[in-house]
């Protein structure tokens, strides 16, 4: 995940340059897939400088003395554009006394269009948005607003029926699953479904879920419905301030119950989004009759996430080392990696191993944790869990086989740069350490002297804080007979003296009046290193803290560490407004389980990523617990147990609900079951390298190159920091004063826009 840059006070934003071939609904409508590359999210600078966006006028600055005040026209105006063409063009004219001057004139957003010496602008047709225009002339400023409205209107995929075949791959079509993109509809069709329609008792959305917040640089999502009937086609609409959207598709089976928004359209919307809502509606017809509509509000962050998620999946179909699935088959256990944009993911971990008549899982690798940086990987052994490896991810994933096999290395918490490690001590799945939590060198598995951690401290699935300063973990004993295995506990730690200190149990869960003690476990850091994401799970076997099997339930909590109030995320949780189904999916929001945070914020938020055993609309619905490829046919039927990601509002008050609907996580494969995912930033780029924002730089510096050929790694410039890069006090920051804080180290949003 990379943080936003202001495109006003920071970098001028890439434009996409390609353009398409006509196919729409009207007549001379372009409709196309950009193949270039697509911007950041721009963040309307009115807010930053007092400009038309903060008030919708006119501003001008005070004339110099015996002058009248400078004019500029047309002011706040709306020009709607076909995608792909870069007409209608508007002339600004800048006038003194009614006449007009030659002012110089400038564009703040230079991503929806260009605005030469004469005051011409011209869209680029790819992006919209609203930016400030301003004119200067004779020592005095004026301002005005310009709203582009991009128009695309798709019937089918564009270039024809087969344009938008989308094989299905590993992760499913789009990454997404569904049935690819259907064709183009009649204009009897089209005329019916822009039409007024017929209310459809069963018809409903089930995913995506209302009020979702998604950022920008993930794959479009796939819409899916209950079908109260065999519908023939269905009118999607996306509407915001900057995008308007029409796509009218045929059916892509009997019943037609999803379809995937399709990238040009999905991208328009998300990069022409100035943080407004988004308005999503789905109208569908049948026999002659057009039903709905049904239609869905979503936020969109003004800020991309990219990066690689690093999960651990049994059932994929990349390797083969696990013996046996239902039909006799080997099957794989691996460490995937998904990256950004990518359809379908790799395999980081594990080998084909064994055969059906000789069963070996040495090739297996599952139960992993992941360093904050991106450079370090360490993952378990199959065949012998007491066995642990260490995989350099910036070294073509060399793999170190970590000394002693006791199972001390299993399920660590890896400091944020991958060099050492702080030990679990907790019996996990099938995990039974013997020795106390201590610190260890990676990948020698040499011990780190230490102090001040409790004697015999056995902590259960510990992890760092983003700035390294903080652990938090299951306190699951101790050698004075304490702990309770079921509360969260938090230690400071300082280098390089190793030195823990101010042991504090954070919470104890309640025991609920129904049964079974629930364990705080799992825990990770917000990016402000001042709050923790955890898991409260109910049921899970003896000496199996941590289990996600066997009817286990969970549910996603937070804490703020500075006030110990704990609440639970509801939101993510998906309590009151989950869809529910056959085969067990009636408490869905009771089956969330192993949080991790990205160590980076994005567009205001933090990023959670989990496992979740929910209902994914009508692609995956089987029993929630059925995820052993030995106990089902992982072949045809998608397991519901997946990654999914959630935003997270930084900086929320205590005892708050900070969070919001969850997104299934793109990419991930469609038959396998997923979990434990860690989205973390790639390993950082040398000074020359390309980039998008600081923190993908070993210095902490993205900036212009000197040739103007974008953006590339490199040392620190003079004056404040743009948003992503390198920062020590909030102060180094550009627009400081209306509020961008520096974020372990970054500069960043501290809020949704």
């Amino acid at each position: 995940m990379k943080r936003l840059r202001l495109a006003v006070v920071l970098i001028a934003i890439q434009v996409v340059a390609a353009l398409a071939a006509a196919c729409g609904h009207t007549p001379g409508q372009a409709s196309s897939s950009p193949t270039g590359s697509v911007p950041d999210g721009s963040l309307d600078s009115a807010a930053i400088d007092g400009g038309p966006g903060a008030d919708g006028g006119l501003s001008l600055s005070s004339p110099d003395a015996g002058m009248t005040a400078l004019g500029i026209t047309p002011a706040n105006s709306t020009v709607m554009v076909p995608f792909g063409q870069q007409t209608p063009t508007v002339t600004f004219t800048a006038t003194v006394n009614g006449a007009a001057v030659p002012a110089a004139f400038s564009l703040d957003l230079p991503q929806i269009g260009t605005l030469g010496s004469g005051g011409v602008m011209t869209p680029t047709g790819q992006l919209g948005g609203t930016a400030k225009v301003t004119a200067s002339y004779g020592g005095q400023t004026a301002s005005t607003s310009i709203t582009i409205v991009i128009v695309l209107v798709d019937n089918g995929p564009p270039g024809g029926p087969d344009a938008g075949a989308d094989a299905e791959g590993a992760g499913g079509n789009g990454g997404v699953g569904g049935a690819g993109v259907g064709g183009p509809v009649s204009s009897t069709t089209q005329s019916l479904l822009e039409g007024a329609a017929t209310t459809d008792p069963g018809l409903a959305w089930l995913y995506p879920y209302d009020k979702t917040v998604w950022p920008q640089g993930v794959l479009p999502p796939l819409l899916q419905w209950s079908a109260g009937q065999s519908y023939d086609a269905v009118y999607i609409q996306l509407e915001e301030k900057g995008f308007q959207y029409q796509g009218f598709f045929s059916a892509t089976a009997t019943p037609f119950v999803n379809h995937p928004l399709l990238p040009t359209a999905w991208n328009t919307l998300v990069y022409s989004n100035q943080g407004e809502p988004v308005t999503v509606s789905l109208t569908f017809s049948a026999n002659g009759v057009a039903y709905g509509p049904i239609t869905e509000s979503w936020i969109i962050a003004s800020g991309s996430l990219t990066g690689t998620v690093y999960y651990n999946s049994y059932g994929t179909s990349l390797v083969r080392n696990f013996c046996c699935a239902m039909d006799g088959s080997l099957f794989g256990g691996a460490t995937l990696a998904i990256a950004a944009g990518a359809t379908s993911p790799t395999v980081v971990a594990g080998t084909n191993s064994g055969s059906v008549s000789a069963p070996d899982q040495s090739g297996c690798r599952v139960c992993h944790s992941v360093s904050a940086n991106g450079s370090t990987l360490i993952t378990q052994h199959g065949d012998n869990y007491a066995v642990s490896s260490a995989y350099g991810l910036t070294n073509g994933n060399a793999e170190t086989v970590m000394m002693p096999e006791d199972f001390r290395f299993a399920f660590p918490a890896l400091s944020p740069d991958g060099t050492f490690l702080f030990s679990n001590a907790a019996q996990m799945i099938g995990v039974s350490p013997s020795t106390p939590s201590a610190l260890y060198a990676v990948p020698s598995g040499s011990p780190i002297a230490s102090t001040g951690i409790p004697a015999g401290l056995l902590a259960g699935s510990p992890a760092f804080s983003p700035d390294g300063t903080h652990v938090a973990f299951n306190y699951f004993g101790d050698g004075m007979g304490g702990g309770d295995k079921v509360s969260l506990a938090i230690m400071d730690f300082a280098q390089p003296s190793s030195t823990f200190s101010n042991f504090t149990v954070l919470d104890t869960p309640a025991v609920p009046d129904a049964g079974a003690s629930p364990a705080d476990i799992y825990p990770a850091f917000l990016p402000t290193n001042t709050g923790i994401v955890f898991e409260q799970s109910t049921g899970a076997s003896a000496g199996n803290l941590g289990e996600t099997a066997g009817g286990v339930a969970g549910q996603l909590w937070w804490i703020d560490v500075a006030t110990r109030m704990a609440a639970p995320l509801a939101t993510l949780n998906g309590v009151g407004y989950l869809p529910t189904g056959p085969n067990n999916h009636m408490n869905d929001e009771m089956l969330n389980y192993e949080p991790t945070v990205n160590p980076v914020p994005s567009g205001g938020y933090a990023w959670v990523v989990f496992t979740s055993r929910r209902l994914y609309g009508n692609v995956a619905t089987i029993d929630p617990y059925s995820s052993d490829p030995r106990g089902y046919s992982y072949t045809t039927l998608p397991t519901t147990k997946k990654l999914w990601v959630a935003a997270i509002d930084l900086n929320a008050a205590p005892g708050t609900d900070p969070s919001h609907p969850a997104f299934y996580l793109p990419g991930q494969e469609l038959y396998a079951g997923n979990s434990r995912g860690y989205w973390v930033v790639d390993p950082c780029k040398g000074d020359g390298d390309g980039c998008q924002s600081g923190d993908q730089c070993c210095n902490g510096y993205c900036q212009q190159s000197g040739d103007g050929g974008g953006f590339v790694c490199g040392s620190q410039q003079p004056g404040c920091s743009m948003l992503g890069n390198r920062c020590m006090t909030a102060s180094d920051c550009c627009g400081a004063a209306q509020g961008i804080a520096c974020i372990d180290g970054f500069c960043a949003q501290p809020a949704p826009q």
